[in-house]
């Protein structure tokens, strides 16, 4: 009988199938858990014998070693048999037992995506110019994702899964890099839009993004993926945005800003949409600007500009939970959206704070401001468990 070739992928999911994809296991069915481990284990390390020790402490690590010696058996039977169904009925001889170890039977034509992988970034390393890149692409294009994703949480998949890993990032900024210098932007957009699904907290990845698009005259989606990038980590780790990447938001504004245009066509594009009645968000950075045109205007008019301070805290008066404050401050931008007015302004300042200016009010309209953000708040939300904490000042003029 002819040998079935055996395609395996490691990358995103995992699966083993005849080359065919009629017959497949895969960790996207109801397969027993011990049979994918073993599997993975045993396709993972095809290059060595591996124990049955290892495999009893792989799989039964609290157990009694002489009962799971027995239960190995069993998996082993029930393993094979599901192999039967992508091999011909081959599975016995595709897992092979000698003096007391398992291995993986190499005498049957195997295909792993991660060899494949790790195998074109060696090519990628070694070559130069049109070819690098091209191997560099080829690499991309076979990483579909993590190393055993329902795995990769096992301390013995911990380190392989972050070898792929970087290698595949390694691979997408060097390509970034050849195709930059290639003023490749549609490509570099469809390599980092994949890269930042697959890693959505690599920086680097969201410059270069942004950089391409702004390249590509694509302002509006530069813009658009710099505030998804800044609510992610707000949202995620609590940090402000990068220098590096406040100074290429400001970048994307001058560029939007450089166009010669009819005045006609710039005072359209300065108006607002139509019947838009809630507060003006802006990012920090805006804010900043337009707190100090208010006070140089603040100096002639003589009129008054109260700024406000909102944080959000647990009842007990603590910081909230990575994944209650994400909740509340979402919640909260909503409500104050709406408990302004549309000539107040209000931008996002920290993980768990909202700032706040209120022109042509004093320090009671300021507190009534305040308090009637905190109704709004508890009304249309009246089972969060959070306290929102505010101060206001009055702003100081530009003297």
């Amino acid at each position: 009988m002819e040998k079935k070739v055996i395609k395996v992928k490691m990358l995103g999911e995992f699966s083993i199938s005849d080359g065919t994809g009629v017959s497949m296991i895969s960790d996207k069915n109801n397969r027993s858990k011990k049979v994918l481990t073993l599997l993975e284990y045993l396709v993972t390390f095809r290059d060595r014998e591996i124990p049955q020790n290892e495999l009893i402490e792989l799989l039964w690590p609290d157990d009694d070693a002489d009962e799971s010696a027995n239960t190995l058996k069993t998996l082993l039977h029930r393993t094979r048999a599901a192999l039967d169904d992508v091999s011909g009925g081959m599975g016995k001889e595709i897992i092979i037992c000698r003096r007391g170890a398992y291995a993986w039977n190499n005498e049957y034509e195997t295909i792993v995506d991660t060899e494949e992988f790790e195998k074109s970034c060696r090519l990628a390393a070694s070559a130069r110019g049109e070819e690098k890149l091209a191997h560099l692409l080829e690499s991309i294009a076979l990483y579909k994702g993590g190393f055993l994703p329902k795995t990769a949480a096992e301390i013995w998949a911990v380190p392989i899964s972050a070898y792929y890993h970087n290698l595949y990032l390694n691979a997408v900024h060097e390509a970034v890099g050849l195709l930059n210098a290639d003023a490749q932007f549609d490509a570099i957009i469809e390599i980092c839009q994949q890269a930042v699904s697959i890693d959505p907290f690599d920086e680097e990845l969201h410059l270069s993004m942004i950089q391409a698009l702004l390249a590509n005259g694509m302002q509006q989606q530069a813009i658009n993926h710099y505030t998804k990038v800044t609510e992610l980590y707000f949202d995620k780790f609590g940090i402000n945005p990068s220098p590096e990447l406040t100074k290429l938001y400001k970048d994307i504004v001058k560029v939007s800003n450089n166009t010669e245009m009819n005045l006609n066509i710039i005072r359209e594009e300065l108006r607002e949409s139509e019947g838009e009645t809630h507060a003006f968000f802006c990012e920090y950075e805006f804010f900043k600007d337009i707190y100090r045109l208010q006070a140089r205007a603040v100096v002639r008019s003589g009129g008054v500009v109260q700024i406000a301070l909102m944080t959000v805290m647990d009842t007990a008066g603590y910081k909230l939970s990575q994944k209650q404050m994400a909740l509340t401050m979402g919640r909260l931008n909503e409500v104050v959206s709406y408990s302004l007015r549309s000539s107040d302004i209000y931008c996002r300042f920290s993980v768990s704070q909202y700032l706040i200016m209120l022109p042509s009010a004093n320090l009671e309209d300021s507190e009534k401001v305040m308090h009637r953000i905190s109704s709004n708040f508890r009304k249309a939300f009246p089972h969060m468990k959070a306290l929102l904490h505010y101060t206001s000042l009055p702003m100081e003029p530009k003297l």
